[in-house]
């Protein structure tokens, strides 16, 4: 009895360790691959790989690790640990958001060492996924006043190369489409597992300002959640520039300095220093040395209230054909086998060069004073080419710290009824002396495109897109775009995909 017993136990004990070591088996089987080589994050429903972010992350790198969770959970049911920081030991498999040390190892093929504004790197191999990208943000300033007449904060980054990679992957690779804001807008096809074979992905958007598309959400975060989590989705939100694009650098100049300098407001044929044609449109002696000075010490003060602000205008007022200055040191700036324009003064109209060569010398003394003021700071100006300095210069070359503001009304395409498109050529034109413009269209009204009528030219507007791309452009703002969801929706969503990558198939 005793022997049988014994030989019971011996049995079972052999059946249970048999048992336990297929049930192992299976488990490494299911954890590693379905087929040899294949890296699984989810296999019937069970998430397989945690999320890994280092330690200190930006909270919109944060945020953007805890959304993977929430839409790796929407596509398969299984939602894995999002963890902060890098583990001991590391597992067998895992998601690793950013960059971590660890990684070099985990990944001996991939360099980690970006290049380029914004780009972005998603890798996988047969045990890991990598999503990171550049990064760049001031520790002591992650968190800015949008607004200074609003009292939340946002967070800041100058650069959120790996929130972008986050949502690249959740669109690319997890087959996710926000086509327009809401849950109503999401499309989400389900699978039981999620497994890729190895892979590797980079890109770095040339434009590096996208978040103008949509008339709201650029007007500040708070005017529309829903809105602002579609731009962030589609990576418009979270750009590296960030662009008063519509703005004009003096409106309240005269207001400010008339009475003590009015040496610093440009000379009118009657010989006085009037402010023609407004004090909101006045123009500057962009030649007078003065000007430059104060507007850098106007930069200075600005910094101190927001140390992350990166871009400062330069532009004239509006009324672009009146009022400009007729001393003669601001005349000796302008090329004389520039455009002949009409301009206007008080009780006066007359032909005269276009002052595009003017402006971007103005814009140069500013940009240079700026570099010799704050040598560590990467600072730009801004300077419109609009109103009668729309045409390139003819020999002034725009400094690299310059960014020109492209008021360049091509939006419904590049040659409408088979007429000479001048605002195309003239965008063209600058892009021959500068790899930094931003186009910002004046849309107009055609058809009722403010009004929400179904104005949709998807190809003719794709085509310009791509051809702002092809010609030095780096970002975009679009007038008067007012979120008419239920007409306009496919333009919108077209728009995202090729602000984010303009080398796209728009079919």
């Amino acid at each position: 009895m005793k022997n049988l017993q014994s030989n019971s136990v011996k049995n079972v004990k052999r059946c249970l360790f048999l048992h336990l070591t297929m049930t192992f088996i299976s488990l490494v089987f299911a954890v590693t691959s379905t087929a040899a080589g294949e890296l699984v994050l989810v296999k019937e429903g069970l998430s397989r790989a945690p999320v890994f972010v280092f330690e200190n992350a930006p909270p919109r790198t944060l945020e953007a690790a805890e959304e993977l969770a929430m839409f790796i959970e929407k596509v398969s049911g299984a939602r894995p640990d999002v963890i902060e920081g890098e583990p001991d030991p590391v597992p067998d498999s895992a998601i690793w958001v950013g960059y971590q040390p660890v990684m070099d190892s985990l990944f001996p093929e991939q360099n980690f060492a970006f290049e380029h504004p914004e780009e972005i790197l998603i890798a996988a191999n047969e045990n890991h996924l990598a999503i990171t990208g550049r990064d760049r943000w001031d520790r002591d300033n992650l968190r800015i006043r949008h607004h200074p007449d609003h009292g939340s904060e946002i967070p800041f980054q100058f650069e959120y190369g790996t929130a972008n990679a986050v949502y690249t992957f959740i669109q690319d690779y997890l087959d996710v489409r926000w086509f327009w804001p809401g849950e109503l807008g999401r499309d989400i096809i389900k699978q039981d597992s999620i497994v890729f074979e190895p892979f590797e992905h980079r890109h770095h958007p040339p434009f590096r300002y996208r978040g103008g598309l949509l008339h709201s959400p650029m007007r500040g975060f708070r005017l529309g959640r829903g809105s602002y989590d579609w731009l962030r989705y589609q990576r418009l939100a979270l750009g590296s520039l960030d662009v008063n694009a519509g703005g004009h650098g003096f409106g309240d100049w005269w207001n400010r300095f008339h009475e003590d300098h009015p040496e610093y407001f440009a000379l009118q044929p009657d010989g006085k220093r009037s402010g023609f044609p407004s004090p909101g449109n006045v123009k500057m002696c962009h030649s007078n040395p003065a000007v430059a000075e104060q507007w850098v010490a106007d930069v200075e003060a600005e910094l101190k209230k927001n140390p992350t602000k990166q871009i400062f205008n330069a532009s004239p007022n509006d009324s672009g054909a009146s009022g400009h200055c007729i001393c003669e040191d601001c005349r000796a700036w302008d090329h004389p086998d520039g455009e002949m324009l009409t301009f206007t003064w008080q009780g006066l109209g007359q032909q005269y060069v276009a002052l595009s060569d003017r402006h971007v010398k103005f814009a140069n003394r500013c940009a240079r004073m700026l570099k010799e003021r704050f040598p560590d700071r990467n600072l730009y100006v801004s300077m419109l080419a609009y109103g009668n300095w729309r045409p390139a210069p003819v020999e002034a070359v725009p400094d690299e710290n310059v960014l020109i503001v492209n008021v360049a009304n091509m939006f419904w395409g590049l040659d409408t009824e088979g007429r000479n498109n001048v605002p195309a050529q003239q965008f063209r034109d600058w892009g021959k002396v500068t790899d930094k413009q931003l186009w910002r269209p004046n849309t107009g009204d055609p058809a009722g495109w403010q009004k929400g009528l179904p104005d949709i030219p998807l190809h003719r507007n794709a085509e310009v897109i791509k051809f702002v791309a092809d010609n030095g452009g780096i970002g975009i703002s679009v007038d008067m775009v007012w979120e008419h969801w239920a007409t306009q929706g496919p333009l919108y969503y077209l728009g995202t995909q090729l602000l984010w990558d303009p080398a796209r198939e728009v079919d």
